[in-house]
């Protein structure tokens, strides 16, 4: 395989890793809109299901029993 052929590889896998994350932001999108996060359990859904943060995994049904209290307290 020569150089051209290996660069050309190189590019089509960047144009696909970039195609899977404009998919996997309409995909967070369409989760926004659907469960309507206030602003900090929203930074929470993105570490969790854009950048796949694990340690979210086991809070998140905490998070929304909770959400009220833990996230948006009342002033």
């Amino acid at each position: 395989m020569d150089i051209q052929e290996e660069l050309n590889l190189i590019k089509e896998a960047q144009q696909m890793s970039a195609g899977l994350e404009l998919e996997k932001r309409k995909i967070y999108d369409e989760l926004v809109k659907k469960i309507d996060p206030s602003p900090r359990f929203e930074s929470i859904l993105w570490d969790f299901v854009v950048n796949g943060v694990q340690c979210y995994k086991y809070d998140i049904e905490k998070i929304l029993i909770n959400r009220k209290k833990w996230l948006d307290p009342e002033d």
